[in-house]
């Protein structure tokens, strides 16, 4: 079989960019060796992701799932051994990763209203500052975009998904500090930062990043080794 027809075939399926990518990150655990212990935490926790109680089980598992020995292995102890890459590798890249992307890391929560009118908009936000109305009932009675449905709460969501223009406003914003009306495209806004939730720099971001370097540093892999051949297929 050629090449090129199994890159077809896997294209076709959705597979090709994971088995690529795959093949590349096996590359790059050639080098990775493990102890016995290593290897032993690898297949007890891969037994017990899979609720596979003995070694009857996970030879069953292994033949229900059309695995060589050897397949089975690789899969068990890949976790660990990407774990060790990382490590390796990007340790020493973590802070300053983490202080340059902080921004994109942080997420939010916010209060929405949007509608037409500018009049309008200027109502409900003194009725809402002023006259101190609830902004949910408002929101479900006047906004008209989805956040409608939830009484005008957003999120919590990562700030690169909120729009930019009012990006601006949330992270210049105190909590519970209603915006004055401001316009967007063709809809007045009025907004309320409800929770600015800060990303720590925890076991579990650290390993998050690693785990994040590790995937751009395949991604730019794969177009260098295979972006002219994929383009000349496709």
């Amino acid at each position: 079989m050629k090449e090129d027809f199994t890159f077809n075939k896997l294209a076709k399926y959705g597979l090709l960019k994971e088995f690529l990518k795959s093949k590349l990150l096996e590359e790059k655990l050639k080098r990775i060796e493990l102890d016995k212990n290593e290897i032993s935490l690898a297949k007890n926790s891969y037994m017990k992701i899979f609720s596979l109680k003995d070694e009857d089980e996970l030879e069953k598992h292994r033949v229900l799932n059309y695995m060589s020995i050897e397949n089975l292995f690789y899969k068990m102890t890949l976790h660990i051994k990407v774990k060790k890459y990382c490590d390796m590798h990007y340790g020493d890249y973590i802070n300053r990763y983490y202080f340059d992307n902080k921004e994109n890391l942080d997420s939010v929560s916010y209060s929405l209203i949007r509608v037409k009118s500018y009049g309008l908009c200027k109502e409900l936000y003194h009725r809402i500052k002023d006259d101190e109305d609830d902004f949910k009932e408002i929101a479900k009675e006047y906004s008209i975009g989805i956040e409608k449905q939830t009484g005008g709460l957003i999120g919590p969501l990562s700030l690169t998904k909120v729009h930019p223009e009012m990006q601006l406003k949330l992270k210049k914003s105190n909590i519970k500090v209603l915006h004055k009306p401001f316009k967007i495209n063709n809809e007045w806004i009025l907004c309320r930062l409800e929770n600015y939730n800060e990303s720590k720099l925890d076991e579990k971001r650290i390993n998050s990043i690693k785990s994040e370097l590790l995937d751009k540093d395949i991604e730019k892999e794969l177009l260098n080794i295979y972006g002219k051949k994929l383009k000349a297929i496709f």
